[in-house]
């Protein structure tokens, strides 16, 4: 986190907890109680047991690729108001051994299932950029959940698929002018073949848990969104 906002957010009231994980929770008498336990004696613990608990008056589980599972966690929400999760990574590559960019704003190819397809994006100091593609991968447990422990490397054999699929709009596009960027793993609603779901915002009103604020595949374009959703979740929930 920057050091200015992180500086900002404690000036106005706001505590930051490093290298902690929230691992679940439970109800009582309508009152909602965290449970909290230090990441690092998380491996290797089963079941996993709070070492603090909080009871604080809202909770937004904004915990991304992890959301569902917690939610999971929470003793007192029914289980069909937590929809089923998906994972899909996507890797990017970067244009190299040019001069000067051959594009001067984004393109977008037709959308591909899973994703808006293979297009085009600048840095702000010009760099292109092609990706995300879609893998979808099969999720993994609790624990390696939240402690982050997904596989963000880019496999350099998933270059082969980029070529043909950047060809279609950038037909000048020379073999072995692309290099391995970077992977980021999206928290989806909608497996393969399924229709694309949108972001779901999960209240009281829906799941009847008092205080508990829910966040469900909040990817792309999730961090454009990020300050409207906190809006909207302070001004109807708060």
């Amino acid at each position: 986190m920057d050091v200015g906002v992180q500086g900002e957010a404690e000036n106005s009231g706001a505590t930051f907890s490093y290298n902690t994980a929230v691992i679940g929770g439970h109800l009582r008498e309508n009152q909602i109680y965290i449970h909290i336990s230090e990441s690092k004696n998380l491996e290797g613990c089963s079941p996993l047991r709070p070492e603090l608990i909080l009871i604080p008056k809202l909770v937004v589980n904004s915990a991304g690729l992890s959301a569902p599972s917690l939610a999971k966690r929470f003793d007192g929400i029914k289980s069909s108001f937590i929809p089923a999760s998906y994972y899909a990574r996507g890797c990017y590559f970067s244009l190299t051994n040019i001069s000067t960019s051959p594009f001067k704003h984004l393109i977008y190819p037709i959308p591909e299932d899973g994703g808006l397809g293979v297009h085009v994006t600048l840095d702000l100091d010009g760099r292109v950029k092609f990706g995300p593609d879609v893998e979808w991968i099969d999720g993994i447990d609790d624990t390696s959940s939240f402690l982050n422990k997904f596989d963000y490397s880019v496999s350099a054999k998933r270059v082969e698929s980029f070529y043909p699929e950047i060809r279609k709009y950038y037909p000048n596009l020379v073999d072995g002018s692309l290099e391995a960027g970077y992977a980021g793993l999206r928290p989806k609603l909608s497996g393969p073949g399924q229709a694309p779901v949108d972001f779901v915002i999960q209240g009281e009103d829906i799941h009847e848990v008092p205080g508990l604020v829910n966040l469900f595949g909040i990817e792309s374009p999730g961090l454009t969104s990020c300050m409207a959703i906190a809006e909207h979740i302070a001004s109807k929930y708060s």
